[in-house]
């Protein structure tokens, strides 16, 4: 195999799951003698073949718990398949956890040189690259600093730095690529893209769909384990979202209406940043939510918690929160008022959600209004210019 080459064949990994019933150190130890300790398997690969050439860029696609991280480790020799063999040829730099293996108390170039020899790179070697690493890293003031002084931007920059300098034929990415600011992010891209043009073969598992179809010619579709598609990025990429788009069109969660209704919502309307109402919202669009709520009382309400929720088609909760847990103003309503919120979402899995909302007043103990699985809402990644590109159309007449 030249180096760069990798093979999974029939590739099983099996997972032990503990389920232990003890509370305390005494229960503990009654399980070494009682074995009140239920083992279960849980299959996290199942007979996965892939062969990726030398030079090759493949992206590995799916949603959380298919496999993917699982696939990389792997291949790093973390883990070893259940049954089934794996291999490669070549140096391989993992960028899985950025920055493991790293000891507190070495300082950074101690930390480096440590890691090279790990690597199989000599010491004249390493410190010819150490000065490298450490401008790319923004990081040469600090090298004689031992690392556990540093932020968590400059273990994860050091880290990444290191792996991509060892001139590795094989480079695994694993979610890793927002470490450091924008303009850190940007030089982390372009030396990903220098690796692609030298030849390099280029693993990457991420939920930016973006990112991956820039980034990947050939993208692997992983769904509970298993192959479901291998193909070309934007065949696998289509075969995925339209498969998303299916699994949360259909809302399972049923909508739930409550509360004393002393204070209400009259009409609520879903617009995105231009002002246009619409359900559907793209990355990078806010989601305007506005609002005209009413008041019984025959004086103003005070303290009113604002709240809302997003939830998956199937009812699971996503995202929760309130005007009180932002820090922000609460409302006061007297009589009827016009409100707002702007909500502002990283996409990471596009989809059909649903939001939710409520009117509260929790140190009263008070549910004004709640409204749960109310406002189906659909997200999508950027827009594609041209949407769309005609092959043909033909018109007939009988």
């Amino acid at each position: 195999m030249k180096p760069g080459g990798i093979l999974m064949k029939n590739v099983t990994l099996d997972y032990r799951l503990y389920h232990d019933r003890a509370v305390s150190l005494r229960d503990t130890m009654l399980n070494l003698f009682n074995r009140r300790t239920r083992v279960e398997k849980f299959r996290a690969l199942d007979d996965v073949s892939v062969k990726i050439d030398p030079g090759e860029s493949l992206a590995i696609i799916g949603s959380n718990g298919a496999g993917k991280s699982t696939t990389l480790k792997i291949l790093a020799g973390i883990y070893r398949p259940t049954s089934g063999t794996a291999a490669s040829s070549g140096r391989i730099a993992s960028l899985l956890d950025l920055g493991v293996g790293f000891h507190p108390d070495l300082t950074g170039e101690e930390n480096l040189m440590l890691n090279g020899a790990m690597l199989g790179l000599g010491r004249n070697d390493m410190k010819k690259l150490v000065p490298e690493i450490a401008d790319f890293a923004q990081l040469s003031r600090f090298m004689d600093t031992p690392v556990k002084y540093y932020s968590n931007g400059m273990f994860m920059r050091l880290g990444f730095s290191l792996a991509t300098a060892v001139n590795p034929d094989i480079l695994l990415i694993d979610e890793v690529l927002a470490v450091g600011d924008v303009e850190f992010q940007e030089k982390c891209y372009r030396r990903i893209w220098d690796f692609r043009k030298m030849g390099k073969t280029i693993i990457f598992v991420s939920h930016d769909l973006e990112a991956v179809s820039k980034l990947c010619a050939r993208a692997i579709w992983l769904h509970e384990g298993k192959v479901k598609m291998d193909g070309n990025t934007e065949d696998t990429l289509s075969g995925y979202l339209e498969s998303m788009q299916k699994r949360h069109t259909y809302t399972t969660a049923t909508p739930k209406e409550w509360g004393t209704r002393e204070i209400w919502f009259e009409s609520v309307r879903l617009k995105n940043s231009n002002g246009i109402p619409t359900r559907t919202f793209g990355k990078g669009e806010s989601i305007i939510v506005e609002t005209v709520i009413k008041s019984r009382s025959a004086t103003p309400v005070d303290n009113v918690v604002f709240g809302f929720s997003i939830h998956r088609a199937d009812g699971e909760v996503i995202i929760g929160t309130n005007n009180l847990e932002m820090n922000q103003s609460l409302i006061c309503i007297d009589g009827s008022l016009n409100s707002s919120i702007e909500i502002i979402l990283d996409i990471e899995e596009p989809g059909t959600y649903i939001l939710g909302l409520a009117l509260t007043d929790p140190e009263a103990g008070m549910d004004y209004h709640w409204q749960e699985y109310f406002y189906p809402i659909t997200l999508i990644e950027e827009r594609k210019y041209p949407p769309l590109r005609l092959s043909r159309a033909v018109w007939k007449q009988e």
